[in-house]
């Protein structure tokens, strides 16, 4: 018996794009073999290796090396993946953030004069307008609905209004779990939210999204460059609220240092926001172990 394959309207499509790179710079094969396998019997993975005509968010640049651009069907996937990685193959990968699409509408300005005013959807950051462009940023809105139980009420709360949250509510299910809701900014949600939600209710709090009515929001956003040694990496730049621009990249200097691998020189990581140094923090170089032997040498 023939089973027929899924017309392409049913088939399982990416909603989420991430690039994703190895720990280590010579394990750029290895990672791709494993991701290969698992995409074997995953059939919701979308692989493609990023050569030249890739966008330099994927390159890597030379510290994180060449990635690959993966899809994903939805935040839960990307877990499953990485989760995937360690348990099977041993990997450990840096998964960037995956990608947002920011609508940004560009105004007539002393450096676009007698331009008309124009419309553009970004995804790739490194098409993100420069310092002191006259712009409008709207961000993607999604419906959010977390299921937890009751004694983790408040973490649940403070964690939606710490992520931008809006028109919270909540109300209960049953005797032990409540329901909670919220309109949020998509960013926020794809970054650390899932992994924050699940520390916050010890692994027992569930998130689902759906797009937001109206789907955009104006924000006052800025972008974070991240730059080792001096030189931007682009995978690691990304979007947040100017209010917490400063805090946010402290924290993410910081786990860059403790997650990138030691060089024998000294990587200076810093954050850049605005045209400004907001943060910064060192990598020390390996220290030089020098062995010295020799027989002893009598002076008379």
């Amino acid at each position: 018996m023939i089973i027929p394959t899924l017309p392409d309207s049913l088939q399982a499509k990416s909603v989420l794009y991430a690039s994703v790179h190895p720990m280590d710079s010579d394990g750029f094969e290895e990672l791709c073999q494993a991701v290969d396998k698992l995409a074997l019997n995953d059939t919701g993975l979308d692989v493609a290796k990023t050569g030249g005509g890739a966008s330099s968010s994927e390159r890597g640049g030379p510290f994180l090396g060449p990635g690959l651009r993966v899809g994903f069907q939805g935040l839960l996937h990307v877990e499953v993946f990485r989760q995937r990685l360690r348990d099977e193959f041993h990997l450990e990968a840096i998964v960037t953030p995956p990608k947002v699409p920011y609508t940004i509408t560009y105004h007539p300005s002393k450096n676009r004069p007698n331009k008309e005013e124009y419309t553009e959807v970004i995804e790739d950051l490194d098409k993100w307008p420069a310092p002191g462009a006259k712009i409008t940023i709207q961000e993607p809105m999604v419906e959010a609905r977390i299921m937890a139980p009751q004694e983790y009420a408040g973490n649940v709360m403070d964690l939606m209004k710490r992520k931008r949250g809006l028109g919270l509510a909540s109300r209960p299910i049953d005797d032990e779990t409540w329901l909670f809701t919220a309109r949020m900014p998509w960013g926020e949600v794809v970054t650390d939210f899932h992994d924050e939600l699940k520390n916050t209710t010890a692994g027992m709090g569930s998130l689902d999204t759906t797009e937001a009515d109206p789907p955009l929001q104006e924000a006052n956003l800025a972008k974070v460059d991240i730059l080792l040694n001096t030189e931007v990496v682009e995978p690691l730049a990304f979007v947040c609220h100017k209010d917490v621009a400063q805090s946010q990249s402290r924290g993410v200097c910081k786990k860059l240092q403790e997650v990138l691998p030691r060089q024998q020189f000294v990587t200076v990581i810093q954050a850049k926001a605005g045209g400004k140094i907001v943060a910064s923090e060192r990598i020390r170089a390996y220290r030089k172990d020098v062995l010295t032997t020799g027989g002893s040498k009598s002076v008379g």
